[in-house]
């Protein structure tokens, strides 16, 4: 029983290991080629839209909509807002009138037709403004847009390019253990199967695309009723011959969540979506580097409660430990510092976790989202009651 517990500790850290040396391995190796690329070869900003569907609701808006509209360069911008969204309206006027010259096209719109994806909406309405690359940017997030001309335009030929997420600071505990969830497993999620060639997704929060193709085929109009877009995106992408190519520029993003109700709603969607992707990717990578690294946390604590307290303390040795080394590879890749606090909230986060994912396995294709329970069939939503729409 000792030798079997010991191989299986081994196990799950040479896991650990392997899965932060393929991570490591991809930022550095990307990071080189930028340094050694042709300037010939940069994304010229003059060819750029940036796209930002916008909802009033978030104290940060003001804030992340002015760094893009004071950084857009030559690029141009096209701010999406509600026709009764007066706050919204309130803020992008206000920004554009400290500087009028920006090439900035704002466009108003209804609300989205009924089990129809809000952003995905926003979208289609604005095509025809679209230069020849487009970037979706969700209106919480900040790219350093001097960073799109390390996009090789020949990339662009046949790949979506989209970034690594990384969560800010948040004034609230709860915003705080968000950060400490997305910050622990994104640069693993993406970059590892980057690696390995097996990345199926990209991140909502930032992408960016060769526009020609994407309005030829009519893209967005064949996932408006698809809940999840990002991915939704990339598999309607991929069937039609563009794969995706992910880029290690940074996407940073402010939350809010003020309650633990908030807290636990958000992270039951997302391992809703989890759980779908899994289940429609499932292959040895994903069960090696995804599964067995949270299956094992599960199986510690169950063992810690039956057998004995050290086996949980050996497992908050071994997050800690993986904690550490991740904060390095963190601000090699973001520059960002993150303390002891950071690390001791990404220890509880990762046993939070197995909680939200139990969450997940009730009711596991309905979720509330703005104030809407919605319901998921083959992707799509189903509206099966509205409230009042509220920013999450």
């Amino acid at each position: 029983m000792k030798e079997l517990f010991l191989c299986f500790i081994l196990v799950y850290i040479v896991i650990l290991v392997l899965r932060f040396y393929l991570t490591q391995s991809y930022f550095r190796k990307n990071t080189a080629i930028l340094k050694n690329m042709d300037h010939e070869s940069y994304l010229n900003l003059k060819e750029v839209t940036i796209f930002q569907p916008i909802l009033s609701g978030d104290k940060f808006l003001e804030e992340k909509l002015s760094y893009i509209y004071d950084n857009l360069d030559e690029a141009q911008l096209i701010w999406a807002i509600n026709k009764e969204d007066q706050e919204a309206e309130r803020i992008v006027k206000k920004i554009i009138n400290k500087n009028l010259n920006k090439s900035v096209y704002i466009k108003k719109c209804d609300d989205s037709p009924f089990n129809e994806n809000p952003k995905v909406y926003k979208i289609i309405s604005t095509m025809e403004k679209w230069r020849k690359y487009v970037v979706i940017l969700d209106d919480d997030t900040i790219i350093d847009i001097q960073r799109l001309k390390e996009i090789e335009k020949k990339i662009l030929d046949k790949n979506i390019v989209t970034g690594i997420p990384y969560y800010l600071k948040s004034d609230s505990f709860y915003g705080n253990l968000v950060r400490a969830y997305v910050n622990s497993n994104s640069i693993y999620n993406y970059f590892t199967f980057a690696k390995l060639k097996k990345n199926k997704t990209i991140n909502g929060m930032f992408y960016i695309f060769k526009s020609e193709k994407v309005k030829s085929m009519n893209f967005y109009e064949k996932i408006k009723f698809k809940l999840c877009d990002d991915y939704e995106f990339a598999k309607i992408a991929k069937k039609n011959g563009i794969s995706i190519y992910q880029s290690v520029v940074p996407c940073k993003i402010n939350t809010e969540v003020n309650s633990f109700g908030e807290l636990f709603m958000l992270m039951r969607r997302w391992h809703i979506f989890i759980n779908h992707y899994i289940k429609e990717n499932f292959d040895v990578n994903i069960f090696l580097f995804s599964v067995i690294p949270f299956m094992s946390g599960i199986f510690l604590i169950l063992l810690s409660i039956a057998y004995k307290f050290e086996v949980f303390l050996l497992y908050i040795f071994i997050l800690f430990i993986n904690s550490i080394f991740s904060r390095k590879l963190r601000r090699e890749i973001f520059k960002e510092n993150e303390g002891l606090k950071d690390i001791i909230l990404e220890i509880f986060s990762n046993i939070l976790q197995i909680f939200y994912w139990i969450s997940s396995l009730v009711k596991p294709n309905q979720i509330i989202w703005r104030k809407k329970v919605i319901k998921i069939k083959n992707g799509e939503m189903e509206i099966v009651r509205d409230g009042k729409k509220n920013k999450d």
